[in-house]
């Protein structure tokens, strides 16, 4: 995970959680690192451990180039559907396009 990237969303995240989203991250690290992490930035989120990757291939977020996970956000639906699937090495600058996706999930779902 990007620390400047993530370091940004505390200051935006309450734009997600007003749409009723439920926001948090996901770490190629150990469960202490995503905790140190998620401690030292002040994060208001939980940040998931996924070392194996398992989580980050079946959002097919798994960057092959140096086996690390692609930077970027999943928009998931309350039934379990993945509606958006957006490879951003500057997500936490482009929350507002996070918060369209998440109204447009919603949409789908009236």
């Amino acid at each position: 995970m990007c620390r400047e990237q993530l370091g940004k969303l505390p200051k935006k995240v309450d734009a997600l959680t007003a749409e009723g989203a439920a926001v948090l991250g996901i770490s190629g690290d150990s469960t202490d690192a995503a905790a140190r992490l998620a401690k030292e930035l002040g994060l208001p989120f939980p940040i998931l451990s996924d070392p194996g990757m398992a989580v980050v291939r079946a959002f097919a977020m798994y960057g092959d180039s140096m086996g690390m996970p692609e930077m970027g956000y999943v928009v998931i639906d309350r039934q379990g559907r993945i509606h958006t699937r957006q490879v951003d090495r500057r997500f936490g600058e482009n929350v507002d396009a996070i918060v369209r996706a998440v109204r447009d999930a919603k949409k789908g779902q009236a």
